[in-house]
Parts: C-alpha cells; sequence; structure tokens
C-alpha cells in the first residue's frame, strides 16, 4: 500500500483539529465553520486541503458541507459513529463522567447478553480459558493495571464465545478508550473496589448452563464500577 500523500496529512492534521474544537463545543451544532479561504489562510495550505479535511469531517458525521453555502455543525450525537467516543470522553482533556456513565450503562447490557450467550455456548476450552483468567485476577489483587487489563481479557473471551462479530468491533472502541487512558481508569480497580468475585459467580453460572445466573453476575461487576463513577463525582 503506498504511503499517503503529504496533502493527504496536512488535510488529516487539519481535520483532527477541527474535530476537537467540535466536540470541545467551540462549535456548536448549527454553526457555521470559517470559509474554505478563511481556514486556508489560518493553517497556511491551499484550499484543496481544506475542502478534503471538510470531507473527512462529513465522513465522522461532525458537519454537513452545502454546495455554494456554509458548512456546517451538525449535532454530532445523532449523527457520528462510535468511532467519535474516544475523542468525546476526552473533549475537555480529562475523561466526561457522564459519557463515561453512559458507556458503563451500555457495557453492563452487554456483559449481561455476553455471559447469557458463553452459558449456552462455551465448550471445555472457553472454560479453560475463562476459569485461568479470573485465577489471574485473584492473583493480582493489588495490581489496577493488570487486573483492568485481564477484566477486558475476560470481556473479550465472552464475546468470542458469543460468535458476534459486530460486538466484537464495539468492544474495540471501549477498550480503545479505557487502555489509552487507563490512568483516568485505575480506580475502578483499586482493592475494595474491583472483586473477582463477580467473574468466579459468572464462570460457575456459564458452566452451569446457568444463563440467568451468568448474567446477573456480570451485570453485578458492572454495577460496582458505576456506584464508584458516581461516589468519585
Amino acid at each position: 500500500m503506498s504511503e499517503p500523500t503529504p496533502r493527504r496529512g496536512v488535510a488529516e492534521r487539519i481535520a483532527q483539529t477541527l474535530r476537537s474544537s467540535i466536540v470541545k463545543g467551540r462549535f456548536r451544532p448549527g454553526d457555521a465553520l470559517p470559509s474554505e479561504r478563511e481556514l486556508a489562510e489560518k493553517y497556511d495550505v491551499n484550499r484543496s486541503s481544506i475542502r478534503e479535511a471538510l470531507k473527512r469531517l462529513e465522513a465522522w458525521g461532525l458537519v454537513q458541507i452545502r454546495q455554494g453555502g456554509a458548512t456546517r455543525v451538525t449535532d454530532f450525537l445523532l449523527s457520528a459513529g462510535l468511532e467519535l467516543l474516544p475523542h468525546l470522553m476526552e473533549a475537555t482533556g480529562k475523561v466526561d463522567p457522564t459519557i463515561l456513565s453512559d458507556v458503563h450503562e451500555i457495557r453492563a447490557m452487554l456483559l449481561g447478553w455476553c455471559a447469557e450467550q458463553a452459558a449456552q455456548k462455551a465448550d471445555a476450552a472457553s472454560m479453560n480459558r475463562l476459569d485461568e483468567l479470573v485465577r489471574k485476577m485473584i492473583d493480582a489483587k493489588g495490581k489496577p493495571q493488570l487486573l483492568q487489563e485481564l477484566d477486558y481479557d475476560f470481556f473479550q473471551e465472552l464475546i468470542t464465545i458469543s460468535g458476534n462479530r459486530v460486538m466484537g468491533l464495539f468492544s474495540n472502541v471501549v477498550k480503545d478508550v479505557y487502555l489509552k487512558g487507563r490512568e483516568q481508569f485505575l480506580s475502578l480497580y483499586a482493592k475494595g473496589v474491583f472483586d473477582p468475585v463477580h467473574h468466579k459467580k459468572t464462570v460457575e453460572a456459564i458452566r452451569a448452563r446457568d444463563s440467568r445466573g451468568a448474567a446477573e453476575a456480570m451485570r453485578a461487576h458492572a454495577r460496582t464500577a458505576l456506584e464508584t463513577l458516581e461516589a468519585r463525582a
């Protein structure tokens, strides 16, 4: 595959800068972005680079381009995709607690569903991998960073057992958010907060083919994170 041309690299950097301004609220839904000429002067580039940058913003669901008219910011919560989530959560330089709470609510539902599926589909090899992850979590008490990684390995294993590829894509986005800014989430894995007993109960329920019990154990794990976030707010 050929390397991107310099102009494309410039356009990408401009698009990222404008995306940051939009998600931070410097441009609100309905606002018009500066004209191509103004942006070209500001970034000291030609207008073709600006047009390419604006097309990227449109592809991300952040703006609407109208020929002969202004390029306006959209309500990206209605028009953008999951790929915006990492940028949205870090929009203010730290994780937005309201967005993080929303993510955990969705994660609780997904964890419960994946655990239900695992109780129906897990084979002996899958059970061995889950048992090993729980063992590692128990051994890693007091090591938040390692527990964070093991927790997501456990989630990923449940997704793999489910066989749902779309769920895997969602997991990739959430994992990227957590592991990119891992230091902001380590309190969720502190001693007295994170307890692998939920994972152990999940595995026991999966082994017993107890879909309901497996789902409840994983939702209880997710609720612990939500309660921790609410206490920190």
